[in-house]
């Protein structure tokens, strides 16, 4: 008897976490689609020198990775090599900034920018949907697998 209420709430307690990480899951997919629909224009660059930043929210103190890119525009020649900023303001009103990874140099990154506006780029790290469903989708599937087969159990 007693075991089977432990069972119980530790398969109340995974299928709780399994929610949470699929429903953070689909938080930062529907951040990544708003990201990728606000640019025109997509490249592929590599990451040459790695300037760091501290930015203070007036709470908080983070350090910031501002990576140096290499690419090649669309309709260009040369490649370029400057410092792009990885941040992403998520709304008008706030000063909410959303900071990526820590860069290192020769990570291979994707450049969303649009052809109009020249100094409008935006940085993401390449393999970013892969790392997001090996990280949240699997685990939480698992949890909540393993939370429906401990009530089977009991029940």
């Amino acid at each position: 008897m007693v075991i089977n209420i432990i069972i119980c709430v530790v398969s109340v307690v995974l299928m709780l976490r399994g929610a949470f990480l699929i429903l953070k899951m689909g938080l930062l997919w529907m951040l990544h689609c708003r990201i990728i629909k606000s640019y025109d224009r997509k490249t592929h660059g590599k990451v040459v020198d790695i300037e760091t930043q501290v930015k203070s929210d007036g709470m908080n103190i983070t350090d910031v990775c501002i990576p140096k890119i290499k690419y090649k525009l669309e309709g260009e020649d040369e490649k370029c090599c400057q410092f792009l900023p990885s941040n992403l303001k998520s709304g008008e009103e706030n000063n909410i900034y959303l900071y990526p990874k820590q860069y290192h140099i020769d990570d291979k990154v994707t450049i969303l920018y649009d052809k109009g506006k020249a100094n409008d780029m935006f940085v993401l790290p390449r393999m970013q949907l892969m790392r997001l469903l090996v990280n949240q989708f699997v685990p939480g599937c698992f949890f909540i697998l393993a939370a429906i087969l401990g009530l089977c159990f009991v029940f």
